[in-house]
Parts: C-alpha cells; sequence; structure tokens
C-alpha cells in the first residue's frame, strides 16, 4: 500500500521528467543522424553530422572556450565566493548589508548586465578606457571585446558579479556548523586563519560540491554573455559550445549538426557531474 501511495507521489515529477527531457534527448539523437534545414525533408546523413562536428575548428574551438569558462569558475570564481563567506561570517560592520548587494546582480537580466560590460569594454565610449586616459595609461586603451588577446578575458571577467550566489550558498553552509565546535577550536587556540583553514573550510565540502555543479551547468549553457558582447568573435574567439548550437541552427541551418553539438555538450556535462562526485566519494573515503 504504501508503494502506490510513493508511485502517486513521483509520478508528477517522473511525468516532467519524461516529457521535458528524456523525450527531448531521444529527439535531439533523432535528428543527429539528419541533414535538416527546419523547412525541406530530412536526409539521412548517418554518423556524418558527427564526423563534420568533430572536424569542425569552430566547434573544437568553441569547446576549449567552454573549457576556460569551466576552469575560471572552478579555480577564480568559486574560491571568491568561499572568501567573501569566510569573512561575513565573521560579522563584519555592515556585513548583511554587503551579503545583499552582492547577491543583487543575480536578480537582474544576464542580458542588461551584458549590455552593461559591453559599453564598459567599449573602445571610444567605454568607460574601462576612459579610466585609463585619465590616469595616463592611454596607451593600453584599446578594443577589448576586437582583439584576439583579450576578447576571451574580457567576456569571462563579469561573471564574477555573479559571486553573490555562490557566497550565500557557503554562508548557508557555514550557519549550519555547531556553536560547541567553534567554541572548543577556540579552546585550543585557533584564531582568525587558523579557523578557517582548519574547521570551516573542511565543513563546507557539501557547499564547494553544490557550487562546483552549478558553476558547470551556468558555463555550459552559457550564451548571452559572448552572445551579446561579441557575437562569438573575433573570429569565433569567444565563441561557446551553447553559441555554436545556436549559430549552426538560426544562421546556418544546419539543424543536424546543432543536435549533435548539443549531445556534445550534455555528454560534457555528463562527464563533469561524474567526475565531481567521484571526487566527493574518493574525498570520503578517505
Amino acid at each position: 500500500m504504501k508503494k502506490r501511495y510513493l508511485i502517486l507521489y513521483l509520478f508528477p515529477a517522473i511525468f516532467f521528467a519524461v516529457v521535458f527531457f528524456i523525450v527531448p534527448l531521444f529527439y535531439i539523437v533523432y535528428i543527429s543522424f539528419f541533414e535538416w534545414n527546419g523547412l525541406n525533408a530530412m536526409k539521412m546523413a548517418g554518423i556524418q553530422n558527427y564526423i563534420d562536428v568533430l572536424t569542425d575548428k569552430s566547434f573544437i574551438l568553441a569547446f576549449k572556450n567552454t573549457i576556460v569558462w569551466i576552469l575560471a569558475a572552478v579555480c577564480i570564481h568559486i574560491p571568491l565566493g568561499l572568501m567573501l563567506a569566510l569573512l561575513l561570517n565573521r560579522k563584519i560592520w555592515g556585513w548583511k548589508i554587503f551579503r545583499v548587494l552582492y547577491f543583487l546582480p543575480n536578480v537582474i537580466s544576464i542580458t542588461a548586465l551584458a549590455f552593461l560590460w559591453y559599453f564598459i569594454y567599449h573602445k571610444d565610449m567605454g568607460l574601462l578606457n576612459w579610466l585609463l586616459e585619465g590616469l595616463g595609461m592611454g596607451d593600453s586603451a584599446k578594443g577589448w571585446l576586437t582583439e584576439l588577446g583579450t576578447a576571451l578575458p574580457a567576456t569571462i571577467v563579469p561573471f564574477a558579479i555573479y559571486v553573490g550566489l555562490t557566497t550565500v550558498i557557503f554562508m548557508t553552509q557555514l550557519a549550519t556548523i555547531s556553536d560547541d565546535l567553534k567554541e572548543a577550536a577556540l579552546l585550543d587556540g585557533a584564531k582568525g586563519w587558523q579557523m578557517d583553514l582548519h574547521i570551516y573550510v573542511p565543513l563546507v565540502k557539501p557547499a564547494i560540491v553544490t557550487n562546483v555543479m552549478l558553476n558547470v551547468a551556468f558555463c555550459l549553457k552559457n550564451f548571452e554573455y559572448p552572445f551579446v558582447m561579441t557575437s562569438g568573435g573575433p573570429v569565433n574567439t569567444t565563441t561557446t559550445l551553447a553559441l555554436y548550437i545556436y549559430k549552426k541552427m538560426m544562421n546556418a541551418n544546419q539543424y543536424g549538426i546543432s543536435m549533435v553539438g548539443s549531445i556534445f555538450t550534455v555528454l560534457l556535462g555528463l562527464c563533469l557531474m561524474v567526475l565531481v562526485n567521484s571526487l566527493q566519494r574518493g574525498k570520503k573515503g578517505d
């Protein structure tokens, strides 16, 4: 009897998972084997679409750019969020105000923020070049979004303003740490950074895993920043997997190629999630 009720409660979740994830995924796989422009009849292409994508230099570059986004998120964004959380956890003056300010960008449209940063980086009327010229560093002013060496880093930097969500997740985990444990550490002589390094950081590992997964998911579906700021240029330097999929479908009308790109994006996400979970289980085993 209990199993019947359990199935009844699980049915809505299973239904939505099947209708909005499983079925579309199988349909994507199906279309990936065809040559189709969205209007005419589909022609069987077999694995040629997969070969074309794997040998497409723009796809390889988009794949590399997405990996760079993920590395920036894991190696810079998450540690920055953790440091801010540890700082706010000390209940410094105005910490509640800072917490709200850090989180504020997360409720603003990504497209709006991308436009904002586009004008900050603008070569002729951008705030960044204006500041450089005001400081007597006019020689350093450049077209940050149009030069090969600076375009990709310039589109990644704005991601740092979303550190608020990462910080709040870490602060939520820190709030669950027992006061008795903190008092015991203080009695043992732990102070300042010692408390952070030896007490707080090891106990927020679940939050680290959560933040890694959320940031990886954001990077895999990252579309607005490169689309609004550079349209993937110059020469596909800032194109991500999400933007590559969009271009192949909407600009080139290559639906089969686009679906193949989607499949590789899903596979990359699954591999990264498995890797994160494996590392977490390995640390628990130790």
